[in-house]
């Protein structure tokens, strides 16, 4: 039987100095997270494999963790804003390292954070070049996979095995090798082929296209460079391309992981129901996972169960909300927004807001209201382009846009506590720039059309012609074609 893993403390969501409602300013919302279910069981795994994920990175960096900052990162903040992470202790865990590593590790643990160059060639970064070298290679190795519990396996010892699980696929290093392998094609684009925006995302679209699908990324690449550099940057696009093959081997391993991990709770909270110990076996979403195991190896007294699990309950009824202070903005709001550029392209569409579960009008633009679930991901396929709050590069989401050639962007960080701006509404007419990272407003919703809209077409037909009678003199020329909706001008050359 294996040694339970370490606990992991689940704090209570607490205001901070911002004000009711508001995180303090040392607690940042993290990023690439679906919404959790109400519970406390749901955070508890995710906090086991967030502390997990931090402890075997910052080790396999070649730093320790004596005080323990990599438990102690995730806090369950506020429903609207979902769980948080403690920035003085990300701090700690990223100082040590040369600012590309430390951002990457920053991204891994769901904290992304502009880049500041460094000193060139500073010694502290060579010396990191050999374990670099070994995380590329172990992160293209796959993952051994958990073996499955025998049917006999005791619920205690089935979570535990789950744990242990969950953690293994947590800490693979392919989160943190990903994003040092984009950055590196990044630096390629930018000094080499004078790109400042989105090229390496282009390369990585089209290595993935099929060979008789256009590549205008790589032809310009193959084209404009020559000899050793050329032939260095296509190393570095090949690096890439394995590197994100492995994040998402990775990512569907830790969903498979996650999915056993909640199986065995539920198997734990189901034996504790026949038992006696609980009422319902929903229960089990009010404690952790140290909690089923200690209550059905007996540490855990049975009267601790219904007061928990009560107390827990009474701390997430919806209180009254306060009276929402009307938000008079110091000045109008701008019609662009500058986010991060998750798939490149660009789009025009109206705005519609999207919640899981609801039809994608076809053509629209969405806005998300947080980080899609995996299982969400196919079904916004027939959109126009994606908005994305609390997202980064390396999400399931801006995967599953450049894989469909859809624009995507990821709302600014700073703005995420701010109400929206006034033209992000249903209906509006925007464009989503996935190159320069803009959101730009083209109409505001309800406004009708500055215009007529018309085809222009070039057949030549002849008039139209009443049933039975003469030409219409009202009709117009032959070659204008009116439209009733509200479009913008297009042009039927066909």
């Amino acid at each position: 039987m294996k040694a339970d893993p370490p606990a992991v403390l689940v704090p209570t969501p607490t205001s901070g100095p911002a004000g009711e409602g508001r995180p303090a300013v040392h607690w940042r919302s993290l990023h690439d997270q679906p919404a959790l279910p109400p519970g406390t069981l749901a955070f508890a795994l995710l906090a086991h494999e967030h502390a997990a994920r931090a402890h075997a990175l910052h080790a396999a960096l070649g730093c320790p963790d004596p005080a323990g900052h990599a438990a102690r990162l995730l806090r369950p903040g506020p429903p609207p804003h979902g769980p948080q992470l403690h920035g003085p202790h990300l701090d700690a865990l990223s100082a040590p390292h040369p600012p590309a590593i430390a951002r990457a590790l920053r991204e891994a643990l769901g904290d992304p954070a502009p880049w500041t160059p460094g000193p060139a060639g500073s010694p502290r970064s060579a010396a990191r070049l050999p374990r670099l070298l070994r995380l590329l290679w172990q992160a293209t190795r796959p993952a051994r996979p958990a073996e499955p519990a025998p049917a006999t396996t005791p619920p205690a010892d089935r979570l535990r095995r789950a744990l242990h699980a969950l953690a293994a696929a947590a800490a693979h290093p392919a989160p943190l090798t990903a994003p040092l392998a984009t950055h590196l094609l990044s630096r390629i684009t930018r000094h080499w082929l004078h790109d400042p925006h989105t090229l390496h995302l282009e390369l990585l679209r089209d290595a993935s296209r099929p060979q008789d699908a256009p590549r205008h990324a790589l032809t310009q690449l193959r084209t404009t460079l020559g000899g050793p550099r050329r032939a260095a940057a296509l190393l570095a696009l090949h690096l890439a391309r394995h590197q994100h093959h492995a994040l998402a081997a990775q990512q569907a391993a830790l969903q498979a992981a996650r999915r056993e991990a909640l199986r065995a709770a539920v198997t734990a909270a189901a034996a504790l129901r026949t038992r006696g110990l609980l009422t319902r076996t929903a229960d089990a979403r009010w404690l952790t996972p140290h909690e089923l195991i200690a209550a059905l190896d007996g540490t855990l007294p049975p009267t601790d169960l219904p007061a928990l699990i009560e107390a827990r309950r009474a701390a997430r009824r919806p209180q009254p909300a306060p009276p929402a202070r009307p938000h008079t903005p110091p000045h109008p709001a701008p019609d662009t927004l500058t986010a991060a550029p998750l798939a490149p392209g660009v789009r025009d569409g109206r705005l519609r807001r999207w919640t899981p579960g609801q039809p994608v009008p076809p053509g629209a633009v969405l806005l998300l209201p947080g980080p899609p679930h995996p299982a969400h991901l196919n079904a916004l396929s027939g959109a126009r382009a994606l908005i994305v709050p609390r997202s980064t590069l390396h999400s399931p989401v801006a995967a599953h846009a450049r894989h469909a050639g859809l624009p995507a962007l990821s709302l600014p960080a700073a703005a995420q506590w701010e109400p929206d701006p006034d033209w992000l509404q249903e209906g509006a007419l925007v464009r989503v720039n996935g190159h320069t990272g803009q959101l730009i407003l083209l109409r505001r919703a309800g406004l009708p059309d500055p215009v007529p809209s018309f085809d222009l077409n070039l057949d030549l037909n002849p008039a139209p012609t009443r049933p039975g009678g003469p030409a219409d003199p009202h009709a117009g020329p032959a070659h204008l074609r009116l439209r009733t909706g509200p479009a913008p001008f297009s042009f039927d050359l066909a």
